[in-house]
């Protein structure tokens, strides 16, 4: 199954790399355990891809949504006859005209109001199959204007991958939005996974951001940032994807909610496959933003081993999280970022991932790394609740202390904490009978 249209900032390059992150995200539940929300839609890739059973996907454009809506529908088998009437036809008449005049017909309110969603369905995916690199484009009055591309034997109805996508979504929870992106994204609820893909941040205004008429703009993509936190704070992850532009970076870099994989440390770089200009498409790099729930002031790495053993390493190796995952951690890149979190927790690293220093002051002595870790667990509240009161063996227990102070914190977020702070407690405990022998 793939996406029925060709879509700028389409994610099939990189949906490896998305899927670790939305593994991560579901820290060991299965993707039909939550629910998961994508406000900008597009071409539908990375839906396509994990193909969740429950889900609540939304995109501003009303001829996607609608295409997306009669797929689904019981109508689906007649927009396949539609759109075979639109192979034969451009197979044998004039393709120009053919193109031209269904471009137009929007631009003809007595024609266009008559039509069905069906045969706007159909002309949206036509128009998409044929036009110049698949680039969805509207003017000032918000009518599609891109000219027709120059192909030999464009593939019109792609019947068999039609006829999949109908049957997931139909048989699935799948809902489909037609709206703003906030109204999609506060559904989220604890636990639910939000993946973020909006128009591209381009610093020089060098690049495609003119999917609507008022198109989106960097004080949007602001605005964006203040949704997907009030849902972390409801306890659902956030996963963002974008251009790595300097000020896209610096929005997150300094928020601890979230991680940033991208620029100097796990930059990647992608073929920018829509341009006005084929020839003029250039490489560009991504960054992804992880956003993980509303946090306790608690180190979120459950292996201490794994975080001593980071204390041990280089800045230049802290900083490549690829060889962080692959060679110290033996974990996915996105798990890098709970180790490093708790590195910041015990003021080893900065927001920079440089190392303190108050870190290297002890660095050559692994035996006073662990003793300065122990020493600022005992300080922290929450480690000192849970010992003092003899419920470290009782993850529900934790949880419901937890949800009591941290007000914002949901059941699912707190388990997940609970367990995690258990095992520091069981890691101290077990250190200092050590000790003593």
């Amino acid at each position: 199954m793939k996406p029925f249209v060709k879509w700028a900032g389409g994610k099939r390059q990189i949906l490896e790399r998305i899927g670790n992150f939305i593994n991560g995200s579901l820290d060991g539940r299965s993707i039909n355990s939550i629910t998961y929300f994508e406000p900008f839609l597009g071409g539908g890739a990375v839906l396509f891809d994990i193909l969740p059973e429950k889900a609540c996907v939304n995109d501003l454009n009303s001829d996607l949504i609608n295409a997306y809506r009669v797929i689904k529908s019981k109508d689906y088998q007649q927009l396949i006859e539609e759109l075979r009437e639109y192979q034969i036809r451009y197979n044998n008449e004039d393709r120009d005209e053919l193109y031209y005049n269904t471009r137009q017909l929007d631009r003809i309110p007595a024609v266009w109001n008559r039509m069905t969603n069906v045969q706007k369905a159909a002309r949206m995916i036509f128009l998409n199959r044929t036009c110049y690199n698949g680039l969805y484009r509207v003017n000032s009055s918000g009518y599609f204007n891109t000219p027709m591309g120059r192909y030999r034997n464009p593939l019109i109805c792609d019947e068999k991958n039609l006829s999949e996508i109908h049957d997931y979504l139909s048989s699935n929870k799948i809902t489909i939005l037609n709206g703003s992106y906030e109204d999609c994204i506060k559904k989220a609820k604890d636990g639910d996974i939000i993946y973020v893909d909006p128009p591209y941040d381009y610093e020089d205004d060098d690049g495609f951001t003119k999917y609507q008429m008022s198109g989106f703009t960097f004080d949007d993509f602001v605005r964006l940032k203040k949704a997907c936190d009030a849902a972390l704070r409801k306890g659902a992850y956030v996963i963002i994807s974008n251009n790595a532009t300097e000020r896209v970076l610096r929005l997150f870099y300094d928020d601890p909610n979230y991680q940033v994989f991208s620029y100097e440390t796990n930059k990647f770089e992608t073929l920018r496959s829509i341009n006005c200009k084929g020839d003029s498409r250039k490489n560009g790099y991504e960054a992804i933003f992880w956003g993980i729930p509303y946090s306790i002031p608690f180190p979120q790495a459950n292996d201490v081993n794994k975080v001593i053993a980071l204390t041990q390493l280089t800045e230049d190796q802290i900083k490549d999280k690829k060889y962080l995952a692959e060679n110290v951690l033996n974990v996915s890149e996105r798990q890098v970022a709970y180790y490093c979190a708790a590195l910041k927790f015990f003021k080893y690293l900065n927001n920079h991932d440089e190392y303190t220093e108050e870190l290297l002051k002890i660095k050559d002595s692994k035996e006073d790394v662990v003793k300065n870790m122990i020493e600022q667990l005992n300080n922290n509240d929450d480690y000192r609740y849970v010992v003092d009161n003899n419920i470290y063996n009782n993850t529900e227990e934790i949880a419901k202390y937890l949800i009591f102070k941290y007000k914002k914190l949901g059941k699912t977020t707190a388990l997940r904490r609970a367990s995690t702070i258990k095992s520091w407690v069981e890691w101290v405990i077990e250190n200092n009978k050590k000790t003593h022998d």
